[in-house]
C-alpha cells in the first residue's frame, strides 16, 4: 500500500474542519474566531493586561485557555490576538519599561508561525500580581507533557505485554484483532485499540511497530482500494505531512462506520488533553470574565480586512532576517518577501 493511493472511494465521509487553536498564531482576527469552541476551557481570566509591544499603553483583557492564550483590547475588540501553544519557543519573565506602570516584569513569549517568528510582551496592571506569569506557565507545561493526546506517535512505547498503556482519562471503546496494517509491501497483521483519544494499532509480532493516531489530528477515514482489496485508510491533516495508514481486516464496514462516527463526535468536542488545576486562585477571579454583548454585532463587519498588517509590530528580527530578498514590480524596489498571505497593499 503506497501513500498516494489512486483509488475509488466507496461510503466515503466528508472531511472534517482542522482544529487550529493550538496550531497558529492569529492577528485581529474576527470574533467569531475568538469564541470558545466544544472542548475549549478558561483556564484563567484576567483584566488590565498591557500589550507592551504590539500596543503599549492600552488595556486588555487575556484569556489563559487550555490550547491558546487569547488577548482582546479594551477599546477596540478588533485589536486582538489568539496564540496557540504549539507555537511557542520560550516563555521568560523579564524587566521591560511600561507606558502604564511604569518598570516592572513582563511576560515575554516568542513564537514561531508559517516560518515567521513574532515577540509578545503583556504586562499586568494589576499590583503585586503573579497570575499573568503563574497561570499561563502551569497551562504551556501541561500542554507540553501531554503532546501524547494532539500529536501522531510512531514506534513508541505505548504497548506493553500486548496491552495498551492507557492515558488519564483515556478509556477503550473497541478493541480490534486481526487486523493487518498496508504500510509495507506485506501486511502487517496486529491489534487496533479505539479510545475516546485515539486510534492505536501495534503489530503482533514486534510491539513497538505501533501508530498512536489522535482524533484531533484526523482529517478523513474513507474506504479505498489498495493492492490487497478494499482498506479502511486513516488520513491526518498537513500538519503532519498528510500521513495516511491503511488497515485491512474482516467486517471492515462495521469498523469503518464506527470510526467515521467516533471522528464526527471528537471533531466536535475535541479533547486536548490538558488538565491545570489553579491553586490559590482569588476569589475575584470568577468576575474578571465579562460576557460581551456586542460580540455578535462586531462579529459581522463587512469592513473587516485580515491579515492585518499589525503583525509587524510582533515580528522579531530573526524573523525578519529569513525572509528572500525579492523584486517589487509597484515599488520598483528590492524588498524582503512579506509573510504568507500579506501583501504591500496590507503594510503600506
Amino acid at each position: 500500500y503506497q501513500r498516494r493511493v489512486h483509488g475509488i472511494f466507496k461510503n466515503t465521509m466528508s472531511e472534517v474542519v482542522p482544529i487550529w487553536q493550538d496550531r497558529e498564531v492569529k492577528f485581529d482576527v474576527k470574533l467569531a474566531e475568538l469564541q470558545q469552541r466544544k472542548g475549549e476551557v478558561v483556564v484563567d481570566s484576567i483584566n488590565a493586561v498591557e500589550d507592551t509591544k504590539g500596543n503599549n499603553g492600552e488595556k486588555g483583557n487575556i484569556l489563559t485557555m487550555n490550547p491558546r492564550l487569547i488577548r482582546i483590547n479594551d477599546t477596540d475588540q478588533k485589536v486582538n490576538l489568539s496564540i496557540g501553544y504549539d507555537c511557542i519557543v520560550s516563555v521568560d519573565i523579564k524587566s521591560i519599561e511600561s507606558r502604564l506602570k511604569g518598570n516592572c516584569q513582563a511576560l515575554f513569549i516568542k513564537t514561531k508561525h508559517n516560518q515567521s517568528r513574532f515577540e509578545f510582551i503583556f504586562t499586568s496592571l494589576i499590583s503585586d500580581s503573579p497570575r499573568l506569569f503563574t497561570s499561563f506557565q502551569a497551562v504551556v507545561r501541561s500542554y507540553e507533557t501531554t503532546k501524547i493526546y494532539r500529536d501522531l506517535r510512531l514506534r513508541t512505547a505505548i504497548i506493553q505485554e500486548k496491552k495498551l498503556n492507557l492515558l488519564p482519562q483515556e478509556h477503550v471503546y473497541n478493541k480490534y484483532a486481526n487486523v493487518s496494517n498496508l504500510s509495507a509491501d506485506q501486511p502487517s497483521p496486529g491489534t487496533m485499540y479505539v479510545t475516546n483519544i485515539r486510534i492505536v494499532w501495534f503489530s503482533q509480532s514486534t510491539e513497538t511497530f505501533n501508530a498512536s493516531i489522535p482524533w484531533i489530528q484526523i482529517k478523513s477515514i474513507k474506504i479505498r482500494d489498495s493492492k490487497q482489496g478494499k482498506a479502511i485508510v486513516v488520513e491526518t491533516h498537513p500538519i503532519n505531512n498528510g500521513y495516511m495508514a491503511g488497515f485491512k481486516t474482516e467486517g471492515f464496514d462495521k469498523i469503518h462506520l464506527e470510526l467515521s462516527n467516533l471522528l464526527t463526535a471528537h471533531n466536535e468536542s475535541p479533547i486536548f488533553g490538558i488538565v491545570t488545576v489553579m491553586e490559590e486562585k482569588p476569589s475575584a477571579t470568577k468576575s474578571t470574565f465579562i460576557p460581551r454583548t456586542t460580540d455578535d454585532v462586531q462579529i459581522v463587519s463587512s469592513e473587516y480586512k485580515a491579515p492585518s498588517a499589525a503583525l509587524y509590530a510582533y515580528l522579531t528580527q530573526s524573523s525578519t532576517g529569513e525572509r528572500p530578498i525579492v523584486f517589487s514590480k509597484e515599488l520598483g524596489l528590492a524588498i524582503e518577501k512579506p509573510p504568507e498571505g500579506i501583501s504591500l497593499e496590507d503594510i503600506w
